[in-house]
């Protein structure tokens, strides 16, 4: 199967912002893409990898682009949460309430936002991928639902792509590195991954 022929997957992480100087969302998105792209089910996919700034414009305008430019059959969006203590997997995203500033001091333009598109929820069964990792034989690696993304870059990409496609669309919050450290979060990072293109059949 040529690059051309294989369906497309996108990873997303953060670049710094405040005291995380090196986002730990980012450096596990390169492990996977240095790691596991060669062998197992990602040697099947086109794996697109993109470091977001944390900034609110930025995501706005480049979400919808990397959608139209490569169809992807599924995105994983992925940052740190200083309060993780393991995986921790969104189930929802809201429109409205980003108060908090971005690196550039800004704060979205929410006065266009329709009102009846508040929340939306990801597809995706959260729980059944929680079991999944939880349940994995000689693990270090340990997963959990949340529906509160933190109304911030995080929650904000999110919504950006649930709006686009909520079937092919997850958000995963991961600890800081002196939490799990980068290879463990990528490990658990994959096999959520996998388990969407098995379980999904795609």
């Amino acid at each position: 199967m040529t690059m051309d022929t294989k369906r497309t997957i996108i990873l997303t992480g953060y670049g710094p912002f405040g005291k995380h100087t090196i986002n730990a969302s980012w450096e596990a998105v390169k492990f996977i893409s240095s790691e596991y792209c060669r062998t197992g089910i990602l040697a099947d996919f086109n794996l697109i990898i993109e470091e977001l700034p944390v900034d609110y414009n930025h995501v706005a305008s480049r979400i919808p682009q990397l959608w139209k430019i490569y169809d992807p059959v599924f995105v994983i969006h992925v940052g740190v949460s200083s309060i993780a203590e393991c995986i921790t997997i969104e189930s929802r995203a809201h429109s409205k309430g980003y108060i908090r500033e971005d690196i550039n001091n800004t704060c979205p333009d929410e006065s266009n936002v329709e009102e009846n598109n508040l929340i939306l929820e990801t597809v995706c069964d959260v729980k059944q991928i929680c079991n999944y990792i939880n349940n994995i034989e000689n693990s270090n690696i340990k997963a959990s639902v949340s529906h509160d993304a933190g109304r911030y870059l995080c929650e904000y990409v999110y919504y950006q792509s649930l709006k686009i496609n909520q079937n092919r669309t997850l958000f995963v919050h991961v600890p800081d590195l002196n939490i799990y450290p980068t290879a463990q979060t990528a490990s658990g990072l994959y096999n959520v991954l996998r388990h969407i293109l098995e379980f999904k059949n795609i």
